[in-house]
């Protein structure tokens, strides 16, 4: 039988990470010349990608944890250190680029209301800083980060969920309502009252999460019938519509996990090292700032997206060795326990 640890989860993750730093590169640099990535980009699709690799990923952490506390230090060991950084980091450095220039950026309450909101995962409360991106399609500093505080919603929902599983004993039905009443909520806020801001906050996307969720649960079964299975929801993204569709969201959680499970080859690409964090925390203020200075319409917009690209690579490898990796080890020689 097929063992929860061969799967290619670590390229996955990295290829949606990547996917989505290439769509923000074409959004928001505005270079024409970029556009092209647009035909095989979508910063959509990637976080749906991500939310269900953590719906199976984090229930097989929650039922190998031997206690709650345990598991919300893990969960905050593997989100907080690097965020926490990135805010810090962007708010700091950034002042030396500001229109208004460092004393006057760093005695405006602005910036401390940025700062305060972000640490909180209140991204859209004060997306922006002082003098900074002004003149770019959008202001916003990161806009990448508003999917963390629907992560650490998933994070805190799933032990009451186990918790519901426990007390019914009726998981799957369990499971199943919750994925209707997501994917209501989604198609109400998104189709009839066009607010998808609001549509793929924490309930709209809880779908996909639940989904990961749900293949982990009957792991066996799922192997067992994958090809299958994954012919089915090839038909489904195929014929339907993605946006209201309601099996979209379980079509495509069946195919993500199940590639994860069909790629041998890949099963060792995270070896050296996970970079997808990184990628996807720092890659969107760089871009910004490329944008700010209209570096991609002064310079050759194919060497200022790989600049962008390497820059963006090398803050994800001291993301890693210097900021996750050591919280990570610190935790695992502590308690003796794994940590996803």
């Amino acid at each position: 039988m097929l063992k929860h640890n061969n799967n290619s989860f670590d390229f996955l993750r990295f290829f949606f990470a990547s996917n989505i730093l290439l769509a923000h590169l074409w959004e928001l640099s505005q270079s024409k010349s970029l556009l092209f990535l647009k035909d095989f980009s979508n910063s959509s699709i990637a976080v749906k990608g991500f939310f269900v690799v953590s719906g199976f990923l984090v229930a097989k952490s929650y039922k190998t944890t031997p206690s709650l506390k345990q598991y919300f230090i893990k969960r905050a060991k593997r989100i907080l250190p690097a965020y926490i950084f990135v805010v810090l980091f962007t708010t700091i450095v950034l002042a030396f680029f500001s229109t208004i220039g460092t004393t006057e950026y760093f005695s405006n309450i602005d910036t401390y209301k940025y700062l305060a909101w972000n640490i909180v995962f209140l991204n859209f409360m004060s997306p922006c800083l002082p003098g900074i991106f002004q003149n770019n399609l959008m202001c916003a500093v990161n806009g990448a980060l508003w999917t963390i505080k629907v992560e650490e919603g998933f994070y805190i929902i799933l032990p009451l969920l186990f918790y519901l599983f426990r007390k019914t004993k009726k998981t799957v039905q369990t499971l199943v309502w919750l994925y209707v009443l997501s994917v209501i909520y989604w198609y109400v806020l998104d189709a009839i009252f066009q607010k998808p801001l609001l549509a793929k906050q924490l309930p709209g996307y809880l779908s996909y999460f639940l989904v990961g969720i749900l293949i982990n649960l009957n792991f066996e079964l799922f192997i067992k019938n994958k090809t299958k299975l994954i012919l089915i929801s090839l038909v489904v993204l195929n014929f339907f519509s993605f946006q209201i569709d309601f099996f979209y969201p379980a079509a495509f959680g069946i195919l993500v996990i199940g590639l994860a499970f069909s790629m041998p080859f890949l099963n060792n690409f995270g070896k050296y090292g996970d970079f997808t964090y990184g990628i996807y925390i720092f890659h969107f203020p760089i871009i910004q700032l490329f944008r700010q200075y209209n570096l991609f319409e002064k310079y050759n917009p194919i060497g200022m997206a790989f600049l962008v690209l390497t820059i963006t690579f090398l803050l994800a490898l001291f993301s890693w060795f210097i900021i996750e990796k050591r919280f990570l080890n610190r935790y695992k020689n502590s308690n003796n326990v794994e940590t996803n």
